[in-house]
């Protein structure tokens, strides 16, 4: 007979674990914010695109995050390593949808800043580069302002319990 445990499962797979903790902390998040929008009165709201971003940026940042940072710095060894690297993953998960939106608006439209006149191609380059890397942060920084951190406190919740032996 083989047992099944789900907790063995998520410590081999830390990445799909995280995925699946920031997927549906933003899930319960925008369905949270689609019952409030409907209680406020008439007028049908459905979840918008951003919503749905929002979610797939949970899963996918979560996911990519963890797979990067979990074992190279070493958080399965100690509780305290897995919450402090899970808050981190939980820190820089909401950017990383921000950064594929723009990374394919830059690859469909080109860049989508505009240029000063007169600037030298090394400062424009700079600047592009400059907005392109601090644009989906100062996003990130409004979206774990809209969450109350909840970014960060699932992801160190989700750390420390796979590191805790």
């Amino acid at each position: 007979m083989v047992h099944w445990s789900p907790s063995k499962t998520a410590r081999r797979h830390p990445s799909l674990t995280f995925g699946l903790a920031g997927g549906l902390f933003a899930f319960l998040f925008v369905a949270w914010a689609t019952l409030e929008q409907l209680a406020d009165g008439p007028g049908g709201y459905a979840p918008s695109g951003p919503g749905v971003i929002i979610v797939l940026g949970g899963f996918v940042g979560g996911a990519l995050l963890a797979r990067l940072l979990w074992t190279r710095l070493g958080a399965a060894k100690s509780p305290v390593k897995g919450t402090v690297v899970g808050a981190l993953i939980g820190l820089l998960a909401m950017p990383v949808p921000m950064y594929l939106l723009e990374f394919a608006l830059v690859v469909v439209d080109g860049m989508p800043f505009e240029a000063v006149p007169g600037m030298s191609p090394w400062m424009r380059v700079g600047s592009d580069l400059l907005l392109l890397l601090a644009t989906p942060l100062l996003l990130a920084v409004f979206g774990l302002i809209v969450t109350y951190g909840g970014t960060v406190v699932v992801g160190a919740a989700t750390g420390y319990l796979l590191a805790r032996r």
